[in-house]
Formats: C-alpha cells, sequence, structure tokens
C-alpha cells in the first residue's frame, strides 16, 4: 500500500490478499484528485469500521493470507488498514481540511427560457450558462455540463421525468427577459426556480429586476440562494469567486456572449471565425476583459488544431491572448486551462498542458471543459486508465454529450475494451443521429472487434439513412476500407472516385493518388498503381518543402517510395516519421507512423522487421487488433510467414 500512497495510483502493486471491499474503497478515494480524498478516504475508514463490526474479516481472514484464522489476528489486520488509511489522509490533506467531505449534491441548470425577442435567444442562453459556470465553482455541487443541459433547451419533458435521465436530484430553471427602453439604462428581469426532483417541490424562486449593469450581482446573488437553499455551506473562496465582475463593459459583455454562442455551438470552421471576431470586439471595448481573452485564446488554438488553419499566426494569437489573460488575473482557473490547451493543441506539450489544468482544477474540479482537456491529454501519453477515469466522470457530468460518451467509447476502444466500447459508441449515435463520427466509430469496432465487415458495413448503411450529408467524406471513405477488406476492390475505386478530399487530419495525410495506388497493386495492376505512387510521391514532397516537421508526410512518402520498389528510401522516410513521433512522445497517434513503418517493411520484403512493428502495437494500447490484421490485404504478404501465423493464433 505504500507505493499507492506515495504515487499516482496503480492497483497491480496491491497485495493480491487485500479483501476485494477494501481494494474498491481505497480505489474509490484515491482516484479522486488530493482536493477531494480527505472526506473520502475518513468515509472509508468509517465503512471499514463497519465492516470490521459486521465480522467481514473475521469470515474472510483466509482471503488475507494469515496464518490464523481467528478474529482477534482479522481484527489486528483490519487495524492496521485503518492506520493506512489515516496515513493516506495525512500524506494527501492539509490538517485544516480534516473534516468529513459532504455527499455531492447533483444539480442540472437548464437553459432559462428567453421571454423577449428571438434575437435575444444568445443572451438567454449566456445568462443560464453563466450560472451554471458559477455553480460548478461549488465543490459539493456536481453541475450537470452545459451540453447535457442544452438538450432540453425547449423541451416539454417533466421534471421528474429530466431528473432521472441525467441523474440529478435538483433542477434550476428560469426564464430571462431583456428590455432595452428607447430611453435610459437595459434592464434584465431574471426569474429562476429551484425544484427537488423526488417530489417536484419548488424549494427556492426569486424574482430579479435590475439594470443591465447590475447582472453579475445578480448571478451572483442567486448562486448563493441556490447554495444557502440546498444547504451548502460555502467556503470562502467560493464565495469570492461567486462574487466575480468579468467585466464592467456591458457592451463588451454582450459580444462575450455572442462569442461564446457560436464559439460552443460545434466544430464548424465558420462558426470559429465568428467567436473569433465577437470575443476580439469583447476585448476591444474592455482590454481588461480577462475572460474574454481565454475564450479568444482557445478558439485560436481549436482552428490551428483541428487543420481549419495551420498558420503560425493562430499559434501566435492564442499565446498573446492567454498571457493577457494570465497578467491580468494571475488567479483565474479559466486562464489556466486555456493556457493548458495552448500547450496541448498548438505544441502537443503534454506535461506543461497538465501542469496548469492541475492549477485549474484546485478550484474547478467538476469543470467539464477541464476534465475533457485532462482526458485527451493522458490519453495521448498512453496513460489510459486514467484517462478512462477522467472521461467516465466527464459522462456522469454530461450524461447527454455525444462528445463524452464518444471519448469513453475511444478509450475503452483503445484499450481492446470492444463490447463495453461498443454501448458507448451506440449512445453517442443515439444523442446524435445526424453526425456521422458515431457511425464511423462503431463500424471500426466491429472491424477491430471481430473482424465482421458485415456488421460495420450495416452501420454505415444506417448512417446513410440518418445523417445530413451522406456524401460525407468520412462514412464514404469508411465504405472504401470495408469494400477493400472484403475484396471488392472495384467498388472500393469506384466509390472513391466519390472523394475529391485527400485524408488530412491529426493521424494521417494520405493523398488520394495513394490509395489509388495501394487498391490496384491488390488488383495486380502494377503499372497504374506505379503511375498513382509516382504521383503520390509528387505531392508528398512539395508537402515536406513545406512543412519538413510533419511526421505524416513523411511516413506517407516511405509508402509511396515503397510502392516505387526504392526500398531504402522507403525505409529512410518510414522511420523519420517514427522518430518525428514516437510513441513516448505521443501513443496514440504515435502508433500510426509505427504501422506506417511495418506497412513500409512488408512492401519492401522486410518480414521480420514487419512483424517485430507489429508485435509491438499488439502489446500497448492502440488501434490495432488481431481480426483486423487477418482482414487487412497490406498484411498478405507475412500469411504464410510462420512467426505472424503464430501472431495471428494468438488471439482474437
Amino acid at each position: 500500500l505504500a507505493h499507492v500512497i506515495e504515487r499516482e495510483p496503480d492497483w497491480d502493486v496491491l497485495p493480491q490478499s487485500t479483501p476485494m471491499n477494501i481494494r474498491v474503497l481505497l480505489r474509490r478515494c484515491l482516484e479522486k484528485n488530493p482536493q477531494q480524498r480527505l472526506g473520502d478516504i475518513t468515509n472509508a475508514a468509517l465503512e471499514i469500521r463497519e465492516t470490521l463490526s459486521s465480522g467481514f474479516l473475521t469470515k474472510s481472514a483466509s482471503a488475507l493470507a494469515v496464518p490464523t484464522k481467528s478474529r482477534k489476528m482479522a481484527m489486528i489486520i483490519g487495524a492496521a488498514i485503518i492506520i493506512v488509511v489515516t496515513a493516506i489522509a495525512v500524506r494527501f490533506i492539509p490538517e485544516k481540511q480534516a473534516q468529513l467531505s459532504p455527499k455531492e449534491i447533483r444539480l442540472v441548470v437548464l437553459p432559462f427560457e428567453n421571454l423577449g425577442p428571438v434575437e435575444d435567444e444568445y443572451f438567454a442562453d449566456g445568462i443560464s450558462e453563466e450560472i451554471m459556470s458559477r455553480l460548478s465553482t461549488i465543490h459539493t455541487l456536481g453541475v450537470i455540463s452545459r451540453t447535457s443541459a442544452i438538450q432540453y433547451k425547449g423541451s416539454n419533458k417533466a421534471i421528474q421525468e429530466i431528473g432521472e435521465e441525467l441523474g440529478v436530484e435538483y433542477v434550476l430553471e428560469g426564464t430571462v427577459r431583456w428590455e432595452r427602453p428607447p430611453e435610459g439604462p437595459s434592464r434584465v428581469r431574471v426569474t429562476p426556480q429551484l425544484i427537488r426532483v423526488s417530489d417536484d417541490t419548488h424549494l427556492w424562486s426569486e424574482r430579479y429586476d435590475a439594470v443591465l449593469a447590475d447582472i453579475f450581482q445578480v448571478q451572483s446573488d442567486m448562486a448563493e440562494q441556490v447554495a444557502q437553499a440546498l444547504d451548502i455551506t460555502l467556503l470562502e473562496s467560493e464565495r469570492q469567486a461567486l462574487k466575480t465582475r468579468p467585466t464592467e463593459n456591458m457592451e463588451a459583455y454582450e459580444y462575450y456572449l455572442r462569442g461564446n454562442d457560436y464559439f460552443y455551438r460545434g466544430y464548424l470552421a465558420n462558426d470559429f471565425r465568428i467567436a473569433i471576431q465577437m470575443y476580439e470586439k469583447a476585448v476591444e471595448l474592455d482590454p481588461k476583459f480577462a475572460l474574454a481573452y481565454t475564450d479568444l485564446s482557445k478558439v485560436h488554438a481549436k482552428t490551428y488544431f483541428f487543420y481549419y488553419d495551420r498558420s503560425e499566426e493562430h499559434i501566435a494569437m492564442a499565446k498573446q491572448a492567454v498571457d493577457e489573460a494570465i497578467r491580468l488575473n494571475p488567479e483565474l482557473p479559466e486562464a489556466h486551462i486555456a493556457l493548458g490547451f495552448y500547450y496541448y493543441r498548438c505544441h502537443l506539450d503534454y506535461d506543461h498542458a497538465l501542469e496548469e489544468f492541475a492549477i485549474a482544477r484546485k478550484s474547478q474540479p467538476n469543470n467539464s471543459e477541464l476534465l475533457k482537456g485532462i482526458g485527451v491529454v493522458q490519453r495521448r501519453q498512453g496513460k489510459m486508465k486514467q484517462a478512462l477515469a477522467n472521461f467516465s466522470r466527464l459522462f456522469e457530468l454530461a450524461p447527454l454529450s455525444y462528445v463524452a460518451a464518444d471519448e469513453v467509447g475511444g478509450t475503452l476502444m483503445l484499450l481492446r475494451k470492444y463490447q463495453e466500447a461498443e454501448s458507448y459508441y451506440e449512445r453517442a449515435i443515439l444523442l446524435r443521429p445526424d453526425y456521422p463520427r458515431g457511425y464511423n466509430r462503431k463500424a471500426w469496432l466491429y472491424l477491430r472487434w471481430e473482424g465482421s465487415t458485415e456488421k460495420a458495413r450495416a452501420v454505415v448503411e444506417r448512417a446513410l439513412q440518418n445523417i445530413t450529408s451522406p456524401e460525407d467524406a468520412s462514412i464514404v471513405n469508411s465504405l472504401v476500407y470495408i469494400d477493400i477488406y472484403d475484396a471488392n476492390y472495384q467498388e472500393a475505386l469506384d466509390r472513391l472516385s466519390l472523394v475529391s478530399e485527400d485524408i488530412d487530419d491529426q493521424f494521417n495525410f494520405i493523398p488520394n493518388s495513394l490509395r489509388y495506388a495501394q487498391i490496384c497493386g491488390y488488383m495486380k495492376k502494377k503499372e497504374l498503381a506505379k503511375k498513382y505512387y509516382e504521383d503520390a510521391r509528387s505531392i508528398l514532397k512539395a508537402k515536406i518543402q513545406q512543412r519538413p516537421e510533419d511526421d505524416r508526410f513523411h511516413s506517407a512518402l516511405g509508402i509511396a517510395y515503397a510502392g516505387l520498389g526504392r526500398k531504402e528510401d522507403a525505409v529512410r522516410e518510414g522511420k523519420l516519421g517514427v522518430e518525428l513521433l514516437p510513441v513516448a512522445k505521443e501513443a496514440w497517434r504515435g502508433a500510426h507512423r509505427v504501422d506506417d513503418l511495418a506497412k513500409i517493411y512488408v512492401m519492401v520484403g522486410e518480414y521480420g522487421l514487419a512483424i517485430e512493428q507489429l508485435e509491438y502495437l499488439l502489446s500497448i494500447p492502440g488501434e490495432l487488433s488481431i481480426p483486423l490484421l487477418r482482414l487487412d490485404p497490406a498484411w498478405d504478404p507475412l500469411r504464410n510467414h510462420p512467426r505472424f501465423k503464430k501472431l495471428i493464433e494468438s488471439g482474437n
């Protein structure tokens, strides 16, 4: 247990003799962040004492591998466990916090109804989101995320039904009316009400009628009243956080809310562009608006990260904005979240990203955006179990978010826990039936899990009936690969002709000419394949001249060289791709470079070296699986190799 006390939880070091209920308790309390551990550990100690008094350890003494079955020895061991639990509390938690942690109260803030004209909709949404943000700073409140709450916008569902679907005990709803008379100041009327789900009781309601400049005081008062109604004693730091005024310029605040409206709509490049314009206007009107700078930084970083615009300008603007936010308010949690995303999205600097996220988490442990950021960084580092814990917590706070469901499913898939991943992918599809990502993920799950092209094709066909754009490139690309795995090569070529864009994402750059070349190679059309490989080589050489450090270009060029029979050039480029993005630096993306190198080795006849790469990929979490090896014709030259046969027969 000393290992568990001194480092991040590593459950493999726990003695196998530790009783299962004690293991569960320790796991539950240690997987919390340090600021939450004491209460959970103290509660665990109480539960262990109850376990002792019930005689559990006496009944299970043999499970502890002790030489005697006497009650006395069992009680001694039980007491020792309590001492260890206490030691953990002392090790991690300051003495001043030595108090029982109250049970987390789960609450959702539904989008407040706009009673004004339709053009004020963004304002009503913004007010409810700001209240949600303030309540999220209260450590004993588990506030459901915006992405789940927004699902109920305009809904007529009963409170109890909403509570059951979200797993919450309380609902905060309300109305907003923004009045802008021809003369005099604008006024805002907000009427919130707090409802207990179990019996539909209205615990608290109020009517706030204030000039727009007092809206932050209204938000603060509202959050404090909710806490009081829920019998929550606020920490002084929380009380101060609730009283913050992000800006004194109401016009700047309006632009900030408009920016949020576009930024959080989804992942469309045009929405990001408009959000940048709104945030820039906000900080132009109020150069001291630190919160607006944080979101301006995040939208620049996202624009760069999602390959909408890979110019250095977005990196510079992201850094400039977050630096200004921190200069204005070094203690602002949102500023550290933005800096963490800057390190992650602009530089793939995961250690610094996690350092910044850790600073923010001290005051906002239940921030959904923060949990996702920590999870995605840990996953890219290869810390899959820790990532899964954070994504699972995210899913608790965002049960109606297809993103949360997708992140949990994706992490389970990389851990090759395919059956568990299946249910999360299906939930993502049900939450966003018009969005292709969930279908693609589930189709590839069946290919990796069962090697079933039939099931994969059925999922994609289902997508074609539901998504808004059946010609979506990602869906067509999935069908191309399914055709290849079914050896329907002509169908794959015909389908590929419908896709004008090359595959260009964070993981791969694959010119269509390279895919034409590979398919023609499978069809034994050597001269045609050679022509396409040469076209791909030309495209990739030009790309490398523009961005020589891009690992994706070198790996793809290595495959093109291999197709042209240029063995030394192929191996050199493939190795360079791995060197530029090693698995040690980034587990998930780095594995793609190793997979490319394995394909290059196969193409140039270095079968032993290819199998070494495959064995390595199967030894770590990742996308490669035995059923996929059986399907993919890229590995056909290895079919009769004894070592490959053994590898294929080693698992499902």
